[in-house]
């Protein structure tokens, strides 16, 4: 049995795979639960000693997704201006605003540039912490670090892969408390401000575990999708960066180009629809409250030009659901911490689009150019042509 749950992954049948996957995500909801218990021991000897009149969230990758979708939530829970930023681009950065707080996030995988993104902050003079998986990961061995990846008292399969697929939730659980702790700690957030938003946050766990029941409707989905669809991701606000995931792990499993671009941009691209190569798939990622009038638009807007529009929204937005082609409503009415509730039907999806696509393999070389058209295509949907 190999050592490395990554290398036994691999190692592992597609169909075996799958099932493997869809267990291990049903068991997010309890890993979340964890993760929230773990970094509250932890938050206040890592954060307290922070000064910050402005945030910055720095990671790649998934990390980097987590603080897109993060980055609004801190802004409101702690009052502070906060950007999200990829760590190259900020290791590019040799000026900070005095009294900064840099926030550098790594979820496994290369750690080496949002390591750099730390030490560029740390010579500028401003407070440092990160968010890590791991105790002995070279980021925490520099910063004082949230340690994101919960204590199991057993070796059992499906937790290792649950621990690999919820690593997007647990950073941004994680971001979400040192949005709390900070908001109370600066007194904008008073007593009753800091329970309402721990307990709206702790019942994310359970909407988690109920939206995994939209497993076998998504399953049914994507066996009705034709082998020629283009899929495009949309998100607003926080829900971008759940876009942005949703697009990352497709691409991942499926192996083909998909885009990601921000809701309220696409209404000026869609263009994009009329690209040759099949039927268009357009997910429409909405939290609850936000963006819901430019959402119907666009909806409308692709629905003319041919397009099946998914929504992926609150349970209660039922005018949005009726609008849609088919609709997959999560179990939440939070929107500070829907994310965390949005990104499962893109883990559903992602899954399946795995064990519908994912035996295709393609050579390095092929993925590489696939992703690349992917990228580009994607930064062309925000231009203004």
């Amino acid at each position: 049995m190999p050592e490395n749950i990554y290398d036994q992954l691999l190692q592992t049948p597609p169909a075996q795979l799958t099932d493997l996957a869809l267990a291990g995500l049903g068991r997010q909801g309890g890993m979340v639960a964890k993760v929230i218990e773990s970094v509250q021991r932890q938050a206040g000897d890592v954060v307290s000693g922070a000064k910050a009149r402005r945030i910055y969230l720095a990671g790649c990758g998934d990390s980097y997704f987590s603080a897109l979708s993060a980055r609004y939530t801190l802004e409101q829970l702690t009052g502070l201006p906060t950007v999200a930023i990829e760590s190259m681009e900020f290791a590019c950065y040799t000026l900070l605003p005095p009294d900064s707080l840099a926030i550098v996030i790594s979820s496994g995988g290369e750690v080496s540039m949002t390591l750099e993104a730390g030490r560029v902050a740390r010579q500028a003079g401003v407070d440092v912490i990160g968010v890590t998986t791991q105790k002995d990961s070279p980021l925490a061995r520099e910063f004082p670090c949230l340690i994101t990846t919960p204590d199991l008292s057993t070796s059992d399969p499906v937790d290792q892969v649950a621990l690999v697929l919820g690593n997007f939730s647990f950073s941004l659980t994680a971001l979400y408390l040192v949005g709390i702790h900070i908001g109370q700690r600066r007194g904008h957030l008073s007593s009753k401000a800091v329970d309402r938003a721990e307990t709206e946050l702790r019942a994310t766990t359970d909407a988690i575990e109920r939206t995994i029941s939209h497993n076998l409707e998504i399953h049914e989905y994507l066996k009705s999708v034709s082998d020629e669809a283009n899929f495009y991701f949309l998100g607003a606000g926080p829900s971008y960066g759940v876009a942005c995931f949703y697009q990352a792990k497709f691409f991942e499993q499926a192996q083909r180009p998909v885009y990601g671009i921000e809701l309220e941009e696409f209404i000026h691209e869609q263009f994009f629809l009329l690209r040759p190569g099949g039927e268009a798939e357009v997910w429409l990622i909405v939290p609850p409250g936000h963006s819901l009038e430019r959402a119907l638009e666009i909806m409308a807007g692709c629905q003319e030009m041919g397009a099946h529009v998914i929504a992926v929204t609150n349970s209660h937005n039922d005018h949005l659901q009726q609008k849609a082609n088919l609709a997959f409503p999560v179990a939440t009415k939070s929107e500070t911490f829907s994310p965390l509730v949005l990104v499962v039907p893109g883990e559903l999806l992602a899954i399946h689009a795995f064990a519908r696509w994912g035996s295709k393999t393609l050579s390095a070389s092929d993925r590489g150019r696939q992703m690349a058209i992917s990228k580009q295509l994607t930064r062309e949907g925000k231009g203004k042509l």
